[in-house]
């Protein structure tokens, strides 16, 4: 008899469709949060921030297309085919939790998706064995 061990890991993720949105993700884990945004908008600078982000002179911003993050654990990719772009936060930590924003960078104002990012102890993790 062979045993088999097979590990799920699983992604907190989330989609956000401009409305506000609460995303939990768990400490020590990694979340994905994917924002999209409207057509015509794919060449320009897409960011993610902390805090009073729509708030001119309080912008927290954490990671930006095209430059490098403010803390490492944060990244950015754009998917301009689907106009979605993808923030992934690694290894979470209780002070990640808060209030953020999806932005896209427009010329008079810049468009704004809330998130309410909730980081919880426990693991996003699943086990899941096979006996062959």
């Amino acid at each position: 008899m062979l045993d088999v061990l097979l590990l799920f890991s699983s992604i907190c993720t989330a989609v956000v469709v401009g409305a506000s949105q609460t995303i939990t993700g768990y400490r020590g884990e990694r979340v994905e949060i994917r924002c999209s945004y409207e057509s015509g908008y794919e060449s320009y600078s897409k960011y993610f921030c902390k805090g009073e982000c729509p708030i001119i002179g309080y912008r927290n911003i954490m990671v930006k297309s095209g430059s490098p993050a403010k803390d490492e654990r944060f990244s950015l990719t754009d998917d301009t085919m689907t106009r979605v772009f993808t923030v992934t936060i690694t290894d979470l930590r209780t002070e990640d939790e808060g209030l953020y924003w999806c932005g896209v960078e427009r010329i008079f104002t810049d468009d704004y998706s809330e998130i309410m990012l909730l980081v919880k102890l426990g693991e996003c993790l699943y086990l899941l064995e096979v006996y062959l």
